[in-house]
């Protein structure tokens, strides 16, 4: 859906379907966000965002916030600690936060400053985090 040449940008292809919402370039959101669906952000947001769907941060997303997902793959720059199932951090984006995840692939020339948990157990984060 959203890939092509134009930013090096991959298809998202997950479980969970095409992506829904859409937070756009220049675009700032303050406050925290409970999403049930596959989501982009290209704009700004200073908040919590907690997520059952794939989180999408383009090349000019920065997310000043923790995030818990499904999966996170990051473009931009994300400033908060993560807990999703999958996370990649792609080229030239950058992680300053704390990271649990079963999945974590970080490419060549992307920056991550934190501690990282894995585990191999089923994470409890999707259905308990969303109701609270």
């Amino acid at each position: 859906m959203f890939g092509g040449k134009k930013g090096g940008y991959e298809p998202v292809s997950s479980s969970n379907g095409e992506i829904k919402t859409l937070i756009g370039e220049g675009c700032l959101f303050e406050g925290n966000l409970t999403l049930s669906d596959s989501t982009r952000i290209d704009g700004h947001v200073k908040g919590n965002i907690k997520s059952r769907g794939v989180l999408v941060l383009g090349e000019s997303g920065l997310v000043e916030g923790d995030i818990s997902a499904s999966e996170v793959v990051i473009y931009g720059r994300i400033m908060g600690n993560l807990e999703a199932d999958r996370v990649e951090i792609k080229r030239n984006s950058s992680v300053e936060g704390d990271i649990t995840t079963r999945t974590l692939i970080v490419e060549e020339g992307a920056v991550y400053n934190g501690r990282c948990s894995m585990n191999r157990e089923e994470p409890r984060l999707h259905e308990e985090t969303l109701s609270e």
